[in-house]
């Protein structure tokens, strides 16, 4: 239907006649294309928290070279005076 060539009043009338079925849902029919947009939304998401879980699991799982540092390296454990109690008068 090639009608962008002709006049403008045949144009206006596709146009209106486009519009005028969007516009002809109803409340319900809105609601229910939102849900279904929403639901698959949620489906995508969720799926790509999962892969992103196996893919963090499986990194983790792997054996780590004797070169790679731990996450512990550097730290030392504090000293004991920080942990005893104050003189506590009975």
């Amino acid at each position: 239907m090639v009608v962008w060539g002709r006049s403008p009043l045949l144009v206006a009338i596709a146009l209106w006649m486009c519009f005028g079925r969007a516009a002809a849902l109803s409340e319900p029919q809105i609601c229910y294309v939102l849900d279904g947009i929403l639901f698959l939304y949620g489906i995508i998401l969720t799926a790509l928290y999962c892969r992103i879980k196996i893919l963090n699991a499986k990194e983790s799982a792997r054996p780590k070279g004797k070169n790679e540092e731990s996450i512990y390296t550097g730290l030392t454990p504090r000293p004991q005076e920080t942990y005893e109690t104050i003189g506590v008068k009975k």
